[in-house]
């Protein structure tokens, strides 16, 4: 099997959030957890994933402070840790991009608050409100390297023409 491209390279937060994050099997587990899944068969049951796969990406998971792995050696739990639970807008955003992509209006899964009312489609939004994808830049943070810098300027220059 080949080995998992280093996406470390490319200084990048999106870059390391994939990392850790980016195979399907770790967003759905992730989503399973939002939901209430805590148990390996019950990750198992829902996934229909093969159980060495499964337990890859729960270490995994476990060793990027994802997921905290709870109880006894032979039945543990497994719970998102606040750094998971932060993970939640990006799977709201996921799923309700692929109600309008993928499933062709016809969503297998609604998300809902606890009411059961449907939740709004997750939006990016600034000082001034809303912003459409056009209206979004991205700037050089404090760990950008000098080829992410190169490459920020000369997409803003493109921007500006």
């Amino acid at each position: 099997m080949p080995a998992k491209t280093d996406l470390s390279r490319l200084n990048c937060s999106l870059a390391g959030a994939l990392s850790l994050v980016g195979d399907w099997w770790s967003l759905l587990i992730v989503r399973d957890a939002v939901l209430g899944v805590r148990r390996f068969s019950e990750f198992e049951q829902s996934l229909g994933v093969a159980k060495n796969i499964l337990s890859a990406r729960l270490a995994r998971l476990v060793a990027a402070g994802v997921l905290i792995r709870e109880g006894s050696e032979r039945r543990p739990t497994y719970r998102l840790t606040e750094k998971g639970r932060a993970l939640t807008p990006a799977v709201v955003a996921l799923t309700q991009w692929g109600d309008v992509w993928v499933s062709g209006g016809r969503a297998p899964v609604v998300v809902t608050d606890v009411a059961g009312r449907p939740v709004n489609p997750v939006r990016l939004e600034g000082a001034q409100g809303a912003l459409r994808p056009e209206d979004v830049r991205f700037h050089p943070g404090p760990g950008a390297e000098p080829g992410t810098r190169a490459f920020l300027a000369l997409m803003a220059a493109r921007n500006d023409e």
